[in-house]
């Protein structure tokens, strides 16, 4: 299978494919960990829907998934 002009194992060798793929891990699991990070930070059970500290966390988590893929996308 090519994928413009290069096979899957040359693509997915690539260091900027490698480093999007280790950015986009950490940018969801920043962004499923938000509420329980909060939680903890809080010391509470439970939290608001608008608590500062997991929307932070789930912007943060989004922004590096964003960085992740485009860094996949970029042909280099």
């Amino acid at each position: 299978m090519f994928i413009l002009g290069v096979s899957f194992t040359e693509f997915i060798q690539k260091t900027n494919v490698i480093i999007g793929i280790i950015l986009a891990i950490i940018g969801i699991a920043c962004w499923l960990l938000a509420e329980t990070i909060a939680k903890t930070v809080r010391k509470t059970d439970q939290i608001k829907s608008n608590d500062s500290i997991a929307v932070g966390f789930k912007v943060c988590g989004l922004v590096i998934l964003l960085i992740g893929m485009v860094l996949i996308a970029l042909p280099l």
